[in-house]
């Protein structure tokens, strides 16, 4: 078990979640993606949290997943990128669960406590990745580069780098400079992903029960971005924006009224993905 360390705590929790999600959604028949580690990987605690809620609520975590997945499978098989980075990895089955190309190199950061649970589920159940494996125990809001510099990351060349279900637990001003920091090690040609939330969303009436139950929880939202593409092409990125519900993050899941990804006034979470250009 994950030991309760600190504030840290909650990460380890939110991982949980995520497997939990990535389970319920494997066990359907018309599932969006397969994860037969993830009920292990979320254990009881992860399974008590779905377990409280209902099958719309997961539909948006279920749908960045599989915009995620997607976002690295292509960006790898037609851009020869070979490094993978995911940050703040958590209990994510990537590695295992998608098709690599040959000579992909994936490098797996977050805190240790949490690594160790998942090595320890993973080998249980004689898992086997589908690419080389690079384990990288890291705190994101301390100094992390020299850590994956260690690991053999190469930033001759291009990489693609993940942060998904992660940034919102931390400060802005962390994400800030995480992102600065992902940028300074990305060749150009390089991708990013990850998702954000704008500050709306943390008082808009329209996802006010989703924050309160977050803080409830012990795993508040924090962290926003009211201009991802600003942001990024002032470091270079060229970004796009979507968000569940839209056409490439839609499936059939999607039951809610869908609202342009860049209208003003609302909240949104968005799905980043962006390119280095120098």
């Amino acid at each position: 078990m994950l030991e309760k360390t600190g504030p840290s705590d909650a990460l380890g929790s939110t991982a949980r979640w995520t497997a939990a999600a990535r389970a319920v959604e494997s066990a359907r028949e018309d599932r969006l993606f397969n994860d037969p580690w993830a009920a292990a990987l979320a254990g009881p605690e992860g399974a008590a949290w779905a377990a409280n809620r209902s099958a719309d609520s997961l539909t948006p975590m279920v749908l960045r997943i599989r915009f995620f997945d997607e976002f690295l499978e292509r960006i790898t098989s037609e851009n020869s990128v070979r490094q993978v980075v995911l940050m703040a990895a958590g209990l994510d089955t990537r590695l295992f669960r998608l098709a690599w190309p040959v000579g992909t190199q994936a490098f797996e950061l977050d805190q240790i406590a949490v690594l160790q649970e998942k090595e320890r589920i993973l080998q249980s159940a004689v898992a086997q990745p589908n690419c080389t494996r690079h384990i990288v125990p890291a705190d994101l809001t301390k100094p992390w580069r020299e850590q994956l510099l260690q690991a053999g990351f190469d930033t001759g060349q291009p990489s693609a780098c993940l942060l998904e279900g992660f940034l919102f637990y931390i400060p802005s001003e962390s994400i800030a400079r995480i992102l600065e920091d992902v940028t300074a090690l990305s060749a150009p040609g390089s991708w990013l992903g990850f998702d954000i939330i704008n500050s709306i969303t943390l008082t808009s009436p329209y996802t006010r029960q989703w924050i309160e139950m977050q803080a409830q929880s012990g795993a508040p939202w924090i962290g926003t971005l009211d201009d991802p593409v600003g942001f990024l092409a002032a470091h270079g990125w060229k970004a796009s924006l979507s968000q569940a519900g839209a056409a490439d993050a839609n499936h059939g899941r999607w039951h809610l009224p869908i609202i342009p990804v860049s209208m003003p006034g609302m909240p949104h979470n968005w799905f980043v993905t962006a390119q280095k250009e120098n």
